[in-house]
């Protein structure tokens, strides 16, 4: 049984294809041509393709795609902050129902548990000083109450970390205890470089700390109920 005839024009334009770099594979989405006759045609053409060119094409088409991709990126990013900032500018930032709630589902989140021990501990700088800075909007806080724990590994900078806390959570050095080294587990070869440690702000008042998490659950089981009569309503 005869094989499929391809005119001339096809075989020249796909040997125009190779001649520019291009393999097999990605000739074939344009020319669905056997590999055997692709094969034939640059072997009789005496034109086999240069490995170095189809690479160094490759390599460009990659760049390209890298190109693209960021762009694409970089616009969903663009249009994520574009959404956000439209929400936050309806945001009652100003209003201490609103502080009170932020800085519980904080607390709630990503703060200490144990009755008495009341500590936020996150590797985020910006984090914990939106922590901090709710905290000292919303309540009497007596700033020498203050205390911090750094957990490093090696390649930190012991005195550098130290400073750059202070100076992000405006607490003095003194009010700092001594930094703990993690010991590496020797699995991984290095941890991020671009983080400043594992940071525990601590705050001595169990009454504070009783309240956020009691604020933090009560907003759950309220938006609980709400979703529960809102869900009620549409049956």
């Amino acid at each position: 049984m005869a094989g499929t005839r391809y005119s001339e024009e096809i075989r020249r334009q796909v040997l125009r294809l190779g001649a520019l770099g291009n393999t097999y594979a990605q000739i074939q989405k344009k020319y669905p041509v056997p590999k055997s006759t692709l094969s034939f045609w640059f072997s009789r053409a005496g034109k086999k393709q240069d490995r170095t060119r189809q690479l160094a094409h490759l390599r460009l088409a990659r760049i390209a795609s890298a190109k693209t991709k960021g762009r694409q990126k970089a616009a969903r990013l663009k249009e994520a902050w574009d959404i956000a900032r439209r929400i936050a500018a309806r945001v009652p930032i100003h209003e201490e129902s609103f502080g009170k709630s932020l800085l519980a589902m904080l607390y709630w989140g990503e703060g200490g548990k144990t009755d008495g021990n009341m500590k936020f501990t996150n590797t985020d700088p910006e984090l914990v000083s939106l922590f901090a800075s709710l905290l000292r909007a919303h309540y009497s806080i007596d700033e020498a109450r203050f205390r911090v724990g750094l957990q490093i590994h090696n390649y930190h900078d012991p005195k550098k970390t130290l400073n750059f806390w202070s100076r992000k959570l405006s607490i003095p050095t003194s009010q700092f205890w001594k930094i703990y080294l993690k010991p590496r587990s020797g699995k991984k070869k290095e941890y991020r470089r671009n983080f400043y440690g594992i940071c525990n702000l601590h705050y001595a008042s169990s009454a504070v700390q009783r309240e956020l998490i009691s604020l933090g659950k009560e907003i759950s089981l309220r938006i609980a109920h709400n979703g529960h009569f809102r869900e009620k309503n549409l049956r």
